[in-house]
């Protein structure tokens, strides 16, 4: 008996936890891999304009280990109104040489929320806004997991952008559950992508992100300017009010300003979309 007590206080103390963390990481792993695949579908659809609806499953439990822990499960959450989370664009001469060009999505992004409160691996969470796949583990740890599509094109010292901007529609929804959960997009209305071929070069372009992610989105936008070899002169961020993006934010939205200039080609494209999570909801 001693020797049992003994050698399932070992299992207890050192195999369940190990145990645990593994089922955990692999749970984050997969909320991840989802998250992925709904981004994917999302810019397919705002693309190509079909299909219409796409499906994506989001498993929201960890595996267990029978009698001895349960598993952990995750939170969904999909707010069509973010307070904290915004984007504008403005660009001097882009359709028409005598008006300036702006657009803004709504006063307020919708977003799509998973939290992980691992007891065993690190707690994560995830979140999808303005195109991006967010990963966080606090204010000073946070990266752009899956980006959006900004992509920057460098040809001599001809510059162009390719940059995507999606609203997400739908109802409030919080959803927690041990098994699948489906969350399904549906393009709302025609994908607009417009470019500046008959207005020439444009002189300028000024994008504004206000987010809870500001660590995550300054290094986004300093890793796109170094692999796309464009000069610190030619796109600078800025963070209002002197902040530094990687501290701690007390829960505070931030903003930073991004400044493009001598661009040769903008391609812009706007999509609405429609999102709702259950399980058969549509």
């Amino acid at each position: 008996m001693l020797v049992f007590l003994s050698l399932f206080g070992t299992f207890l103390t050192f195999y369940l936890p190990l145990w645990m963390a593994d089922n955990e990481a692999n749970f984050t792993s997969s909320v991840a891999a989802s998250l992925a695949e709904l981004q994917s579908n999302m810019e397919l659809q705002a693309e190509t304009g079909h299909p219409s609806i796409l499906s994506t499953p989001f498993t929201m439990s960890s595996d267990a280990i029978p009698l001895l822990a349960v598993p952990t499960t995750g939170t969904l959450a999909f707010l069509p109104d973010t307070p904290g989370a915004a984007v504008s664009l403005s660009i001097p001469n882009f359709l028409s040489a005598n008006t300036p060009y702006k657009q803004t999505l709504g006063g307020n992004l919708g977003t799509l929320l998973v939290t992980l409160p691992n007891r065993y691996y690190s707690p994560e969470s995830f979140e999808l806004e303005d195109g991006a796949v967010i990963q966080s583990e606090g204010d000073t740890n946070q990266l752009v997991a899956y980006p959006p599509v900004f992509a920057l094109q460098k040809t001599g010292s001809s510059l162009g952008l390719t940059i995507m901007l999606v609203q997400m529609y739908g109802n409030a929804t919080r959803l927690t559950s041990p098994g699948t959960i489906q969350v399904y997009s549906q393009l709302l209305g025609d994908t607009q992508t417009l470019k500046n071929n008959l207005t020439g070069p444009v002189s300028s372009l000024f994008l504004n992100v206000t987010t809870h992610y500001p660590c995550a989105w300054s290094t986004f936008f300093s890793q796109s300017r170094s692999l796309a070899n464009v000069s610190a002169s030619q796109m600078t961020v800025t963070y209002p009010g002197g902040y530094t993006p990687c501290t701690v934010t007390n829960g505070n939205a931030k903003t930073l300003d991004v400044v493009l200039t001598n661009l040769a080609t903008v391609t812009l494209v706007l999509a609405n979309l429609q999102l709702s999570a259950g399980i058969g909801v549509v």
